[in-house]
């Protein structure tokens, strides 16, 4: 039922502490009434056949993702956990993972795999159990790339950082279990518990819907675009202090469900912002195929909780 993304550099010892992972959360199934039915399901690289050439253009890498996408679909369920050794590193594509467990309604953690550069040089020439090393070029360029989880965002969070050459899994066994198992914590009555309960329903920014565009992406960044300048216009021209409500619909009563507005903090709001947020908005959705229609929603959602955190 749950997902476990492991997300690090290469050669950082994110293969260990998966597997050290999977053999606690199998003793904890054989522990507990309750998960008697759970499996563990474990999954990396090399069980999907990647290889490190897979990661040097960005072609090869949509594949080795779809890779890895098709397996967390096939095996993601009500009764397994899966496991999920790689390195994870790009934001949209966590995001991507995170949308298909909300569609499922079921629980999710990140672990974020961490480690001095001089161990990851050390671990990476070792060669240990037969590994193959990356080579130093794509090992630096790898790290470049990286983009480190962030557990202010929802798709990242709960977030659990792991000290490669210091933490045992066994020491974290604890969050981990409250974040994939928050029903063994419920009468615990804490805030965080209940928020992991609430976080299991999904909302309109996650669940997946078939769509029929072709031109998905186009049709995203065009309309995405033509809501900013909207924004921006009406922004322009507004010269009142405190929260301002900008509809950006053709419908313009804001109790009919139709009609899209953006609520802009007292703060002042630039057009770098706008666009930054529009541009992360592009890219996490780049791999689904949204409807025009579903667009408009889902963006004004999305760009509401950014405004409203900055």
């Amino acid at each position: 039922m749950p997902l476990v993304l492991f997300s690090g550099f290469p050669a950082c010892g994110k293969t260990t502490k998966a597997q050290e992972l999977c053999a606690i959360l199998k003793s904890k199934i054989e522990q507990e009434p309750e998960l008697a039915k759970y499996s563990v399901v474990y999954h990396s690289d090399e069980s999907l056949g990647i290889k490190h050439s897979d990661y040097v253009t960005s072609q090869d890498e949509r594949k080795l993702r779809s890779k890895i996408m098709s397996a967390v679909k096939r095996d993601l369920g009500r009764q397994k956990i899966v496991i999920v050794d790689s390195l994870n590193y790009i934001k949209g594509f966590r995001y991507q993972l995170h949308c298909e467990v909300k569609n499922l309604t079921t629980t999710y953690c990140v672990l974020h795999v961490m480690c001095p550069a001089a161990k990851i040089l050390e671990w990476n020439e070792s060669q240990a159990n037969g590994r193959i090393p990356w080579t130093q070029d794509l090992l630096n360029q790898l790290i470049q790339r990286y983009e480190e989880p962030n557990p202010q965002t929802r798709w990242d969070s709960p977030l659990i950082p792991v000290l490669a050459d210091e933490d045992s899994i066994e020491t974290l066994a604890e969050p981990v279990y409250k974040a994939l198992f928050p029903q063994l914590y419920r009468e615990n009555n804490d805030r965080d518990t209940d928020k992991l309960l609430n976080s299991m329903k999904p909302n309109n920014a996650t669940m997946l819907k078939p769509a029929t565009q072709t031109n998905s992406l186009q049709v995203l960044d065009s309309e995405t675009s033509v809501m900013v300048k909207k924004i921006l216009a009406a922004l322009q021209s507004n010269v009142v202090s405190g929260v301002t409500r900008i509809i950006i619909s053709d419908v313009q009563d804001i109790n009919d469900d139709r009609c899209l507005y953006v609520e802009i903090p007292p703060q002042a709001v630039t057009v770098a912002q706008l666009q930054r947020i529009r541009r992360q908005f592009v890219a996490m959705n780049r791999l689904r195929s949204l409807e025009k229609e579903r667009v408009g929603p889902l963006f004004v959602e999305y760009l509401n909780k950014n405004l409203r955190e900055m």
